[in-house]
């Protein structure tokens, strides 16, 4: 197994970054809209909700994080004459 160098040790980290943002907006999403649903009794209206809204917010920040790292990908190649 090859070591890591710096260039590629920040790739998996901001992949590590990306990972973390899933989760924290999914579990954010059910939190929050499990706690409405118990306030406001309307089980399981809010919880879907929250669910559903914090996919969507996972999706989205998945694309703006990954985007980057794709075009400096591209660019590297095009330098190297891939």
């Amino acid at each position: 197994m090859a070591p890591l160098n710096k260039e590629t040790l920040v790739i998996v980290l901001q992949l590590v970054g990306v990972g973390w943002y899933v989760v924290v907006c999914i579990i954010g999403g059910l939190l929050v809209g499990l706690w409405l649903d118990k306030a406001l009794q309307a089980l399981p209206v809010f919880t879907l909700t929250g669910v559903i809204l914090g996919t969507v917010m996972a999706f989205y920040g998945i694309y703006k994080m990954v985007l980057p790292l794709l075009n400096n990908n591209q660019g590297t190649e095009k330098r190297n004459g891939e």
